[in-house]
């Protein structure tokens, strides 16, 4: 953590920006202490902490990679497995504490909660073969999640709940992309999904709004020659590095730019974030990824549908066609409910609508009626329990009733 004189020190340096960029401030924020320690928990630390059971699981896919599950135990119980997004981790679930994040309060109706962490993030960073400074561990994108994590971790938890042959899934941002990508490619396991709840679902950028993402998209691939030239595939580089060097400037130096910046990328929603919470946020995001996941999500920027990662002179070799193929989402044939937002510059409205279109089997189009609602409230917000938990809670309990 920067002292009090270090962090005056580093405004004075960065004070020129602030003639350009009016938005920085260099004032120093109070949090609570129980922000800054459960900002430095990992998450089994942090669910033990709320008096909450716990359970550390690692899991190996058919192509060597071990994953960490955190499971919130309920034995006996119907299991849900819960799949975070883009650089985020099992934290995204019980971030929120008790009463608030969606683990914890599934956790209290008597679910038996599973929380994937996919592989690359800081808690399933093991291979049998590569180590995670070897570019091949890197070589991976949402489609591995699809065709390797999920499979191996749901029949993992399905061996291990005696009397359930299907299991609820809730997954946000690459979460949802994943599991789409499973339902393509390995459609068997539709049978064993009870329901699945996409918060903030992605399959497809075309009509995505955010300059940030179409800017990057515009330069793909001179982008992906000067990270392979820098030797980089992990995102963001050296991870750990890197996570305490912005936790110290967003939390403690520059607040305000890093709150602009956060809102630039995912829609502006002040009402709904509580900046006292930084720390906290920032203390388990960017849990790291691969480089390679970030470039398949451009890729969609100007390519209209859901489609396969493009190799450009490679794809002849690769897929026998000059183009990448698309995912098939008829074979997603299992129940599904979408709930998006108009705010989220991440996932355009229109695109999830589209996605509706294709999908066979979708019990529930709910659009969040609230204009501000943007791609991280899904899990930071405020007020997320009435405005989103409820209705997924909710519908989950229509289902194990039979009502849906």
């Amino acid at each position: 953590m920067l002292e009090t004189k270090n962090v005056k020190l580093l405004c004075g340096i960065l004070f020129s920006f602030y003639m350009h960029f009016n938005f920085i401030s260099c004032d120093l924020i109070q949090y609570n202490e129980v922000i800054l320690e459960d900002a430095n928990l990992l998450v089994p630390d942090l669910i033990k902490k709320y008096e909450y059971p716990v359970e550390v699981h690692k899991i190996l896919t058919k192509d060597g990679f071990i994953l960490t599950a955190h499971r919130i135990p309920k034995s006996g119980r119907q299991p849900v497995l819960m799949v975070h997004g883009l650089l985020d981790s099992s934290a995204g679930f019980v971030i929120l504490g008790p009463k608030k994040s969606l683990a914890f309060l599934l956790s209290d109706l008597g679910y038996d909660i599973w929380l994937l962490n996919t592989r690359g993030n800081r808690y399933s960073r093991k291979h049998q073969r590569f180590h995670r400074y070897e570019s091949e561990f890197w070589n991976f994108s949402f489609h591995e999640l699809g065709i390797y994590d999920l499979p191996a971790t749901i029949d993992y938890i399905l061996s291990r709940s005696k009397g359930f042959e299907q299991l609820h899934y809730i997954g946000h941002s690459q979460g949802t992309t994943s599991f789409f990508v499973m339902g393509s490619e390995r459609p068997k396991y539709m049978k064993k999904m009870k329901l699945m709840q996409a918060l903030a679902p992605v399959t497809t950028w075309y009509n995505n709004g955010n300059p940030i993402a179409r800017t990057f998209a515009k330069y793909i691939r001179p982008l992906t020659s000067l990270a392979k030239s820098f030797g980089i595939y992990e995102l963001p580089p050296e991870n750990e590095v890197w996570r305490r060097l912005y936790y110290n400037l967003c939390s403690f130096a520059f607040p305000n730019t890093c709150t602009y910046i956060l809102f630039e990328l995912f829609g502006v929603n002040y009402q709904q974030f509580n900046s006292s919470l930084i720390p906290l946020f920032l203390g388990h995001a960017a849990a790291g990824s691969s480089v390679k996941s970030l470039l398949h999500y451009l890729q969609m920027v100007y390519n209209e549908g859901f489609l396969k990662y493009d190799y450009y002179e490679q794809n002849p070799r690769i897929y026998g066609s000059e183009n990448p193929p698309q995912y098939n989402l008829a074979t997603v044939d299992c129940k599904i409910a979408l709930h998006y937002s108009k705010n989220d510059k991440l996932t355009a409205a229109i695109d999830v609508q589209s996605l509706r279109d294709s999908l066979p089997n979708v019990v529930l189009d709910n659009l969040i009626p609230n204009e501000r609602f943007n791609h991280v409230d899904f899990i930071w917000s405020n007020d997320v329990k009435t405005m989103l938990y409820d209705y997924v809670m909710e519908l989950m309990q229509k289902v194990d009733n039979g009502k849906v």
